[in-house]
């Protein structure tokens, strides 16, 4: 019976983490969420995780509980919380928190302090072009899961990517749903540099691969 309860531990550990962070409203689906804690908690690679936008907090608390899982440090997770263009009022992904007070924050903190991730999350409230400024560490595992259109995912990718190292891994949230990060991710992953390594729901996980010099 050992190697039946092995086999199933992957699964009872989706149902808890699913049941766990089920009070956290957000976007993310539960299996995309239990794909960012596994890489959180087993991928390759040092450094740190950087988060690309976090609304109210779901995917940081996936991702923060992979990394407390393995003891892999924290999360910095940039945005301004003021959401994007798709949550304003009257956008297609409209947000009552923010077209009310403005800002998710408040919620994000708390939802982060529930959960006991205090000590696990560090909020940057800025936006990702500035917080990249006083940016200086190697990020293991990169989401980008901000402003969705083409030209803005394209900047969150220019700006962050040279700290990814090789076997450092980025990955993207609404791949096929969203056509601006769509298009973008098509082109990427046409690149030498770089191989997508994971498809889940919409998250797409692209991993840098080792230079080879020219001959």
């Amino acid at each position: 019976m050992e190697a039946v309860t092995q086999l199933l531990k992957p699964a009872t550990d989706y149902w808890l983490l699913t049941d766990r962070f089920k009070d956290i409203e957000g976007f993310l689906e539960p299996i995309e969420g239990y794909a960012l804690h596994t890489i959180a908690a087993f991928g390759p690679g040092k450094g740190e995780i950087v988060e690309i936008g976090s609304l109210y907090g779901r995917s940081t608390c996936y991702l923060a509980s992979g990394s407390a899982r393995n003891g892999r440090g924290v999360v910095y997770a940039i945005d301004t919380f003021k959401g994007s263009r798709e949550h304003q009022a009257g956008e297609q992904g409209e947000q009552a928190a923010i077209t009310t007070d403005g800002s998710t924050l408040k919620i994000f903190l708390k939802n982060i302090a529930t959960h006991r991730f205090d000590e696990k999350v560090k909020p940057i409230v800025n936006e990702s072009s500035k917080a990249v400024s006083e940016w200086s560490k190697s990020i293991r595992l990169l989401f980008i899961d901000g402003d969705h259109s083409y030209e803005a995912t394209r900047k969150d990718f220019l700006h962050w990517s040279p700290y990814v190292p090789e076997s450092g891994l980025i990955a993207f949230h609404d791949v096929t749903t969203w056509d601006g990060v769509t298009l973008f991710y098509n082109e990427i992953t046409q690149l030498d540099d770089w191989k997508e390594v994971l498809a889940v729901g919409t998250i797409r996980v692209i991993q840098r691969l080792p230079h080879v010099a020219s001959e």
